[in-house]
């Protein structure tokens, strides 16, 4: 390797900076081990670590073209986190499986559908016509879907139109927001017979920060279904602002950057908690099961690799390329999931691409072995 002192001022800069960038990465890798309650500033390496990994591979490219073996920091830092890494990006072409109702495949949706109305919009008839006609299209034999809008009648009544959708009777809806003629919550769908179903509490009564769990008999089979919505970051218009400024301006504030900051630190600490209240629950069910929903947090974190553990990540199962799940003002990472008890092989994963709500729906193809 060259002396430092021939790169020049500019180079020794870079590759400073690249120091920094390699001991951040690091960094990231403990998140999805240390509870954040215990450690909670380790949790914002973790959310950083799609940048972190992004600006580690610009540097690798930089030293590259000088033909300088520092490349090798970058290189040697990001294969050490390499878990990590396939937990993020899917490094095969996707695996989309279309399945039979009558088949011993089971095709699942999850879909935190923002009230069926576009991100920062109000009630949009369009976007849930198109939102009802994409769940038709892809045929879901179980859906659970986070931020559920319905009205007791009329063109609004979306248990009654997802009902018709899946051609059966069976689900379960669980309102958190209710008035005279509409309620707002969370619910599940089923083409096959739901014979048990239930709230777990993750927060106070009147949030939407909650799970809900369906038991379905499926032919001789029994399957459990959670579908999860857990703690929301509960940014306001102020904060997505401050973000648009920071990421088109490069402007920053640190008041409102603490503000955003402390808003962040309480989110990582109440999801730590409410996947373990999920897992000890599901560690009572006698069937095989299923996670699924809007989790809220990266494939970097300790909420989500804590969730993981006992299960198959469908994304890392058969997932393809960064699994972005999120489209809304917030970095756009992957935060909705779908993960299934070792009974299951996974044989599909999609990430439908249709900017209707915030989130992407997500599906998975699984079968009981």
């Amino acid at each position: 390797m060259k002396d430092k002192k021939s790169l020049g001022f500019f180079g020794r800069i870079i590759l400073w900076i690249n120091y920094a960038l390699c001991l951040a990465l690091l960094l990231s890798y403990l998140a999805p081990y240390l509870d954040p309650r215990k450690a909670w500033l380790i949790a914002f390496f973790g959310l950083a670590y799609p940048p972190l990994l992004l600006f580690n591979v610009i540097a690798l490219v930089y030293w590259l073209l000088r033909r300088r073996l520092y490349f090798l920091l970058s290189v040697i830092t990001i294969l050490i986190g390499y878990k990590v890494l396939l937990n993020n990006v899917g490094f095969r072409l996707p695996t989309i499986i279309s399945a039979s109702t009558d088949s011993g495949m089971l095709r699942i949706m999850t879909y935190n559908a923002h009230d069926f109305k576009r991100y920062g919009s109000n009630n949009d008839i369009s976007t849930k016509h198109e939102i009802l006609e994409l769940i038709k299209q892809n045929n879901p034999d179980i859906i659970g879907i986070q931020e559920f809008y319905t009205r007791k009648r009329g063109q609004y009544d979306m248990i009654d139109s997802i009902k018709k959708i899946m051609n059966s009777e069976f689900y379960y809806f669980e309102p958190f927001d209710v008035n005279y003629d509409q309620a707002s919550g969370m619910a599940i769908f089923s083409r096959y017979p739901i014979f048990n179903f239930g709230l777990v509490s993750l927060s106070g009564k009147m949030t939407g920060n909650q799970c809900l769990f369906v038991d379905i008999q499926k032919n001789d089979k029994k399957i459990r279904l959670y579908s999860m919505h857990l703690q929301s970051i509960k940014f306001e218009p102020e904060d997505y602002k401050y973000l648009g400024e920071v990421s088109k301006k490069g402007k920053t504030n640190m008041t409102a950057t603490k503000r955003l900051g402390s808003k962040l630190k309480i989110a990582f600490l109440k999801r730590a908690e409410q996947v373990y209240t999920v897992k000890a629950h599901a560690k009572e069910c006698p069937y095989p099961y299923i996670y699924s929903g809007d989790f809220n947090d990266t494939p970097a974190s300790f909420a989500v690799n804590q969730m993981e553990v006992g299960m198959k990540n469908t994304f890392r199962e058969k997932g393809s390329g960064m699994g972005r799940t999120y489209n809304g003002d917030f970095p756009n990472y992957q935060i909705d999931y779908i993960m299934v008890s070792p009974q299951f092989k996974v044989l599909g994963y999609d990430i439908i691409k249709k900017k209707l709500s915030d989130h992407y729906p997500v599906t998975a193809v699984v079968a009981l072995k």
